[in-house]
């Protein structure tokens, strides 16, 4: 008798930087079922960084901030010390805050 396993891996590559109608169509489509939104995780010389959460799926989501002007930036860090995000957005409503991130 011969068993054969095999693992199937999804190929679908991450995008690595959205536009802000893509952000709202992802949220609108699917994250909005998700009571953690998106996260925003802070801004570096370029870009806006974000975090999504759905189910067992997470999306880090970058928007180039000549796209985007956000009212409060803070900085961007990838840190293990550092904490996943600052505050949760609505895509809807030009990324506005709606609640700290705990």
């Amino acid at each position: 008798m011969v068993v054969f396993a095999s693992c199937a891996a999804s190929n679908q590559v991450q995008k690595s930087c959205w536009t802000v109608k893509e952000v709202q169509q992802y949220y609108n489509d699917s994250a909005k079922a998700n009571t953690n939104c998106v996260l925003y995780r802070g801004t570096d010389s370029q870009s806006h960084h974000f975090l999504s959460q759905f189910i067992d799926k997470w999306v880090f989501l970058t928007i180039k901030k000549d796209e985007l002007a956000l009212p409060e930036e803070k900085p961007y860090k990838v840190d293990s010390t550092v904490k996943l995000g600052y505050y949760y957005v609505d895509p809807n409503n030009h990324f506005v805050k709606i609640r700290d991130f705990n």
